[in-house]
């Protein structure tokens, strides 16, 4: 009997400890959004910001850099009575030595989702549970182009990747970290000076019980418009072989098309950029220091 009754205890007690590993295991695989962006007042994290901005396109980006510091300000109520978090951004002045206002930001913590205000475009940040591969519209709520006409802001599709991994991030070493991934650089156009190209890439990295710890955004676009000029007409010669002439292809009264198009004819042209347009934007933004 007595061995009986151990031998249950023994069962009961693996059986226990079996369900208490499972639960351990499913704990850390299902995270809540609020381990990574955790609103308190008071809270701030200054960071490293390099703005890329497009001067002269085909030669180099020019980058700009300076110091934010991000800090929690108020608890307040949004347009929609909901219980949010102001954000002031100050910039840090050198020749002043002084943190100038830069930017206010708006978080509003749900059950499911923590959506954040900038510039008046309303963005869902993260949702619950941060699990590998996870994905959400996290633009739904915007219906234009952002950083340029052509990249479909509203369409990007956010998902996790490397949920609560560690990751050196500037001088710190964080042990654990998500990265969202809002849009993969490598569905990008290669840059070609006569044609139409674009790129974006967006991604964001946040650390356990820090918030956003680092930010980096890159989207242009680029369109071209070319000229013939040099143009060279090969047509058939009578008696046999071909002859050349140069054909303005600019003219309105030469239609080249037409000529391209006739038996054994061929049209060869140099092709020039007359005029381009472009635009661009880019961030870069590394933690330095928080509370």
């Amino acid at each position: 009997m007595k061995n009986s009754s151990f031998r249950l205890l023994m069962c009961f007690s693996f059986v226990s400890i079996y369900f208490l590993a499972c639960k351990k295991t499913d704990e850390k695989k299902f995270l809540s959004y609020k381990q990574f962006i955790n609103p308190q007042v008071g809270k701030y994290i200054i960071y490293k910001l390099d703005s890329t901005v497009t001067l002269s396109f085909g030669a180099s980006f020019v980058v700009k850099s300076y110091l934010v510091k991000d800090t929690i300000v108020a608890k307040v109520l949004d347009n929609q009575n909901r219980e949010s978090y102001k954000v002031y951004r100050l910039q840090y002045n050198p020749a002043t030595k002084n943190w100038d206002a830069s930017n206010t930001f708006l978080l509003t913590p749900l059950e499911t989702k923590i959506e954040y205000i900038e510039n008046n475009l309303r963005y869902v940040k993260m949702i619950n549970p941060v699990t590998e591969l996870k994905s959400w519209q996290g633009n739904s709520y915007i219906g234009q182009p952002v950083f340029n006409a052509g990249n479909f802001f509203s369409t990007w599709t956010y998902y996790y990747k490397d949920v609560d991994q560690p990751r050196q991030v500037g001088t710190f070493n964080f042990a654990n970290t998500v990265t969202i991934v809002q849009y993969d650089s490598t569905e990008n156009r290669v840059f070609d000076p006569k044609n139409y190209s674009q790129y974006n890439k967006s991604y964001e990295i946040y650390a356990d019980s820090v918030g956003l710890v680092y930010k980096d955004i890159l989207s242009w676009e680029y369109q071209a418009f070319t000229i013939p000029t040099n143009c060279k007409l090969i047509r058939p010669k009578t008696g046999g072989g071909v002859d050349t002439v140069s054909v303005d292809c600019t003219l309105d009264a030469t239609n080249c098309d037409s000529l391209r198009r006739l038996p054994n004819y061929r049209l060869t042209c140099d092709t020039i950029v007359s005029q381009f347009y472009y635009t661009g934007y880019g961030v870069k933004q590394t933690i330095v220091s928080h509370n």
